[in-house]
């Protein structure tokens, strides 16, 4: 049939068509519409079953088929020769147009098997092809071919090697101009990587001098923040490190800020961040890091400064008073109006942030970390509820011995030991609260002693025999005695409130008599009995005498 085909046309039209052909070839640019027009007008001009053309790679010294026309396998479509194997891997070597009549039973080639299964799969027998050579460099190769077996005359070989000139040409062009336009496309990026390195460049200066410029100006986080949220648009957020633990910086959008080795926080944003969006927020952490230790200065200058106005304050050295006086007014005190002192219990978090808290609150005056605990001195006659907001918005634990007003300066280191043994007291009985210096009262200093184990023991010794007894035969003599003394000596009311007889009363008191002796509960030895009874209360019910839950029992 193709060799009736080929001989049914004269010479001028085979011309015609081969012109017709490269037209059509050279008007396309793309690779694949320059292969695709190859197969199909190929086909169309022999009239074979099937089309191909491949490309060679020489890197991998093979040959693949790249588009078809009348193949009807996927394998087919996308066969890999090696070259030198086969009819399309001879062809594609370049040595001269090739053909088989029938591929499979060809001995003369070099077989692949699974190359012959693809083969066997689409039914290929008769294989024509001619390599595509531009410029003495093969590029691929140009494969007509039969699913029955046959014979191709030269005209046909001719012909397709013809086509397969042209169709070199324009599939060098089509490679070449998909090369340049790959190239070019690979400038263009290139170089708007390097405008948008340059613009980032530019951007990272600019925010540089612009943080800069806010630290120079004022070393204020909030500022440094400021200028980030505008450089980014987004909103930046500070979460501080409690120095035991680092603020989380894990999710995206987050950098830490630190000093050295120290953690500081961490500054989130309000949303995700790209890369060259981070190298921003982590030129803000540098300088935010800066601006909290540029406070972190000017905050211990103050400290130190608070400090020293509070030893003089709290001492009894003979001060210059005008001196003295500009310090206190420096800090919202008033040298001639009242004082109120205040000793507070550090919560379990850094004492600093605590100072911090207390000094930015509404409270004017003078707060420094003080033997062991905070002292407060302010001229602010409602200071408990501003410092009690402070420490209920934290949920830390509120314990203060306060005393005041005091009108004197000189009386302040008096009123401060004072306000000293309410904390202590306060701590010491596990209460939580204020205690004034009227609420400690002469058993709250004994209690002080006690609970320091600086209280003499005769001053607890008188119940010592009851204390015995108690023990030793389980008996409830103390809280006895502690009821009879604190209802005025009542048996009525002694016997109501412990829930007993009065008989049962008058016989325990009996006892005491005889173990304590006839005038325990006649002065002067009731006032001794009974301080002795409201210390051990006190000791062993953690709270203050008179105010606990019941009279003590022995321990």
């Amino acid at each position: 049939m193709c060799m009736n085909h080929i001989d049914g046309r004269t010479r001028g039209d085979l011309l015609r068509v081969l012109l017709d052909t490269a037209a059509d070839f050279t008007a396309l640019q793309d690779v694949e519409d320059v292969l695709q027009a190859i197969v199909r007008r190929t086909r169309t001009i022999m009239g074979v079953d099937m089309t191909y053309v491949s490309i060679n790679d020489a890197e991998r010294q093979e040959t693949s088929i790249r588009q078809t026309d009348g193949v009807s396998t996927a394998a087919y479509r996308t066969l890999r020769m090696p070259l030198g194997t086969g009819v399309l891997g001879q062809i594609a070597t370049g040595l001269a147009p090739y053909q088989t009549s029938d591929y499979l039973s060809d001995a003369a080639l070099s077989h692949v098997p699974h190359v012959d299964e693809i083969v066997r799969a689409e039914g290929v027998q008769a294989i024509m092809g001619v390599p595509l050579t531009v410029h003495g460099h093969v590029i691929g190769a140009l494969i007509v071919a039969e699913r029955h077996a046959r014979r191709f005359t030269a005209d046909e070989i001719d012909l397709v090697d013809s086509i397969g000139t042209h169709a070199a040409v324009a599939l060098d062009n089509s490679l070449r101009f998909e090369a340049t336009e790959a190239l070019t496309r690979d400038l263009e990026l290139q170089q708007r990587r390097t405008n948008a390195e340059l613009e980032h460049m530019s951007a990272v200066r600019d925010l540089d001098r612009r943080l800069m410029e806010s630290i120079m100006s004022s070393p204020d986080l909030a500022r440094v923040l400021d200028v980030g949220r505008e450089a980014l648009d987004s909103d930046l957020f500070f979460e501080e490190s409690d120095g035991a633990h680092p603020a989380v910086a894990e999710e995206d959008g987050t950098v830490r800020v630190r000093a050295g080795t120290e953690e500081l926080g961490a500054i989130r944003s309000g949303r995700p961040l790209g890369d060259r969006e981070l190298e921003l927020l982590e030129r803000v952490a540098v300088h935010a890091a800066l601006a909290l230790l540029f406070s972190r200065a000017a905050e211990d200058a103050d400290l130190r400064q608070q400090s020293e106005l509070m030893d003089d304050l709290l001492s009894h050295r003979i001060q210059p008073q005008g001196r003295v006086a500009r310090k206190m007014r420096r800090w919202g005190l008033d040298p001639s109006g009242p004082l109120f002192v205040v000793a507070i219990a550090a919560p379990q978090a850094d004492p600093r942030q605590c100072l911090q808290a207390l000094r930015a609150s509404r409270t004017r005056g003078v707060v420094v970390d003080h033997q062991q605990h905070l002292c407060l001195v302010t001229s602010e006659e409602h200071w408990q509820a501003h410092v009690e907001d402070v420490f209920g918005n934290r949920r830390w634990r509120w314990q203060a011995g306060a005393v005041g007003p005091v009108d004197e300066v000189a009386a302040l280191p008096d009123a401060h030991r004072t306000a000293e043994l309410a904390l202590t007291t306060l701590v010491d009985l596990g209460r939580d609260g204020v205690l004034t210096g009227d609420d400690v009262g002469f058993v709250g200093a004994l209690l002080d002693l006690d609970q320091n184990g600086r209280l003499p023991h005769p001053l607890t010794a008188a119940i010592d025999p009851l204390i015995g007894y108690d023990r030793e035969h389980g008996t409830d003599l103390l809280r006895t005695a502690w009821m009879y003394l604190e209802t005025d000596g009542s048996v009525a009311r002694t016997a109501e409130l412990l829930h007993i007889h009065r008989n049962t009363v008058r016989q325990r008191l009996e006892r005491t008599g005889r173990l304590l002796g006839g005038d325990w509960d006649r002065s002067p030895r009731r006032l001794e009995t009974h301080l002795a009874l409201r210390i051990l209360s006190a000791r062993h019910t953690g709270s203050l005498p008179g105010v606990g839950e019941g009279p003590p029992r022995a321990p």
